[in-house]
């Protein structure tokens, strides 16, 4: 082997930063009209050819920051939910098409092995031909669209980002209080009503990952009052209509299928200002004096999402409209933020399908919410499926069920009567 490998970039990399390969040869100070040649690669399509002479008599080096730099994307239009040309900042969940990259360097050399010849393209591996040489030793490089100050140092820490729920108890774990958002900025921010923003994670895949991170499966909202009693909270889902790499809420984590663009999804960005919870399903209570934003990681045998997003009611005090104060956690660069915190654990109680030839009633579903849905789970009585059914504010509904239905989520002030036989 001519050339070895004396220093490459970190794993994860900032585009606008310097992105740097080292490397050295047996050949330099032999041959004549000796390059080390670099073959530069963005998702596996060849961008780029540099020649670089030895900078000393020792070693070369080149910096392809400026090359990488060409390929992502600033424009803010979230390409991951079924609204493809929406503005990130209105998004539920999404991911930008250009945010995260993967690239590769394979390098060579040339020379002449006489003073006055031709100079030759060598592999790196001490045959001719293209560069073949991969200083990383297959090891796949990632850059993302973002910068890191000088005094951050060669190496960059993503690990407070990370969301690593494995050293708490439970199933149903948020963000560590030492985890947070794509931001260093303080976790509380003041927003008003009328905003939209998103905030930002880490969201990697297993594969091909072996890092100390869980995937993002939902972001959990609690909202509080004024003398800070929790009023309700809900969840949005990050799956994949909605930008997440996850196809479904079914089966393990490690068996979702792994999509050609996953390096796309490994920042996810997630609605969070009052306009989106608005716009998206949450709602926002008018008693909300501020609320907490959390995520919750991808499980194995996910709870699957109701067919809308809900709010969970917990007692509640006198309305005081006022505006609306974020403990959140996690937001892109350019806009106002919020910081992740974490809360409680929630837990969700499987309902047991009833035998259907037995204890068939009709049931009359009544949601006397004036702005909250109620989620109900029943066995119906004609397809033995288990079923969910969304009653929207101030509506009733009746189902045939085996057995009495049961609230999933959602409204508080309910109630589920027995209305005799089904007709």
């Amino acid at each position: 082997m001519s050339i070895t490998a004396i220093s490459t970039p970190g794993r994860y990399t900032p585009a606008y930063n310097n992105i740097v390969y080292q490397v050295e040869s047996t050949n330099q100070n032999t041959k004549y009209k000796f390059r080390y040649v670099f073959d530069i690669f963005m998702n596996n399509e060849k961008i780029a050819r540099l020649k670089v002479t030895p900078q000393n008599d020792n070693w070369g080096q080149a910096n392809i920051g400026r090359v990488i730099q060409n390929y992502v994307d600033s424009r803010p239009i979230n390409m991951g939910s079924p609204l493809q040309n929406e503005p990130i900042s209105k998004a539920v969940w999404g991911w930008l098409e250009k945010d995260w990259l993967i690239y590769d360097v394979f390098v060579g050399e040339e020379y002449s092995t006489t003073e006055t010849g031709e100079p030759v393209l060598y592999n790196g591996l001490g045959s001719q031909g293209d560069p073949a040489y991969e200083p990383t030793g297959g090891d796949k490089r990632y850059v993302f669209n973002g910068i890191k100050e000088w005094f951050d140092g060669k190496t960059y820490n993503l690990s407070p980002f990370y969301l690593d729920t494995t050293d708490l108890p439970g199933e149903y774990d948020y963000n560590a209080e030492d985890h947070r958002f794509l931001t260093n900025a303080p976790r509380i921010q003041y927003v008003r009503p009328n905003e939209w923003g998103t905030l930002s994670a880490l969201n990697f895949h297993f594969y091909p990952e072996n890092i100390v991170s869980d995937p993002v499966y939902c972001a959990f909202f609690e909202f509080f009052d004024e003398n800070n009693v929790l009023l309700v909270s809900g969840r949005t889902y990050n799956l994949i209509t909605n930008g997440g790499w996850r196809f479904n809420c079914s089966g393990n984590t490690a068996d979702q299928p792994v999509y050609p663009d996953f390096q796309n999804k490994m920042i996810s960005y997630v609605g969070t200002y009052p306009q989106n919870l608005i716009e998206n399903g949450i709602g926002l209570p008018p008693e909300a004096k501020y609320y907490r934003v959390s995520l919750e990681k991808s499980l194995d045998n996910a709870v699957p999402p109701t067919p809308t997003a809900t709010l969970t009611p917990q007692p509640t005090t006198t309305p005081t409209p006022t505006s609306v104060t974020q403990t959140p956690g996690l937001s892109p660069s350019p806009t106002p933020t919020i910081t992740n915190t974490p809360s409680i654990t929630p837990t969700i109680t499987p309902t047991t399908p009833f035998d259907c030839l037995v204890g068939c009633r009709s049931y009359g579903l009544y949601n006397y919410s004036a702005f909250l849905t109620l989620t109900v789970e029943y066995t119906d009585c004609y397809t033995g499926n288990i079923e969910t059914i969304v009653i929207k504010a101030n509506d009733s509904e009746i189902v045939c069920a085996c057995g009495t239905p049961v609230r999933l989520s959602g409204s508080n002030n309910y109630d589920i009567n027995d209305e005799g036989i089904c007709r």
